[in-house]
């Protein structure tokens, strides 16, 4: 079988190390238009080649998942009672039934979080300045980097509403005791090297959107790319509106804000050979992203 992807790794070197002909124009490394009058490839036809490659395929977009890695012990009735106004009969914020229902296997670690409905991955970019003299004249200003923009760091996610509603159960107690307690630095934060200890306090977690792609005919997908955000919780829950009309899907927003995040393609995968061997029937599925050797084990998100 054709391995795209092997074949791309393998070759990539000696693709970026032509050179063009001194009586070429040298304003570009495209190697295939700068000698006059006689092109070395045609445009057409080598855009239609590497369109069949798996490596520059076009993607899908409506492939994904979100793994939300933990949720806050506080997150129960006895803490959020203890805090919050609550009728005589302990029935406000009486979620430790939903919770331990909506964070239960089924609905958070087959397909990821169930009740998430929209991404909305966080631009990045950074605050462009200039520094001038006196009397420019006709030279441009010299540019200075500034602040990155992103304040606060926000990650938003969109959740269908259901029957046991996952945003007014989890996430809206989820924020208001993120509000009592705060984003201090607590043990079970990420890099906090404490080891495996964990505050009922610490409201954050980690979350990790993977984003899928086709393999082969008949064949499991992989992911393609796999955010990773860290130290997450959520700080605004949108509002809901509620009219006598046309029944329709209820989406809510939330945002979640974050310390730092990271992002991971699939290259550290041998996806040509893996592609090969489930063909085969030789491979039951993937461990350790880290290790370029095949496993029998399932492949684990969260390391």
């Amino acid at each position: 079988m054709n391995d795209p992807l092997n074949s791309f790794l393998n070759n990539v070197g000696g693709v970026f190390t032509g050179t063009n002909p001194s009586f070429a124009p040298q304003v570009t490394s495209l190697i295939g238009f700068n000698i006059p009058g006689k092109p070395l490839i045609s445009a057409r036809d080598y855009f239609l080649s590497q369109m069949t490659s798996w490596i520059s395929t076009v993607p899908m977009t409506t492939q994904w998942i979100v793994v939300i890695e933990r949720f806050p012990t506080a997150l129960n009735s006895s803490f959020i009672q203890s805090l919050e106004r609550v009728d005589a009969g302990r029935q406000g914020y009486d979620i430790t039934t939903a919770v331990n229902l909506l964070k239960s296997f089924p609905f958070q670690r087959v397909i990821g979080c169930l009740f998430v409905h929209g991404v909305s991955i966080p631009a990045e970019q950074y605050e462009v300045g200039s520094v001038s003299v006196n009397n420019n004249r006709g030279f441009l200003p010299g540019i200075i980097a500034g602040n990155r923009s992103t304040d606060p760091p926000s990650l938003v996610l969109e959740f269908r509403e259901s029957n046991v509603s996952f945003v007014d159960s989890v996430i809206r107690p989820w924020s208001i005791l993120t509000s009592h307690y705060g984003l201090t630095v607590r043990p079970g934060d990420q890099y906090t090297n404490i080891g495996n200890q964990y505050d009922d306090r610490n409201m954050k977690t980690n979350m990790v959107i993977m984003q899928y792609t086709r393999t082969l005919q008949n064949i499991s997908m992989v992911p393609r790319k796999v955010w990773y955000f860290y130290n997450c919780a959520p700080y605004n829950i949108s509002e809901q509106s509620l009219e006598y009309s046309e029944e329709k899907l209820q989406i809510l927003t939330t945002r979640w804000t974050y310390t730092n995040y990271t992002i991971a393609d699939n290259l550290y995968l041998p996806v040509g050979s893996i592609i090969d061997q489930i063909a085969g029937g030789s491979l039951a599925g993937i461990t350790n992203p880290a290790n370029t050797g095949l496993t029998t084990a399932p492949f684990n998100p969260l390391g």
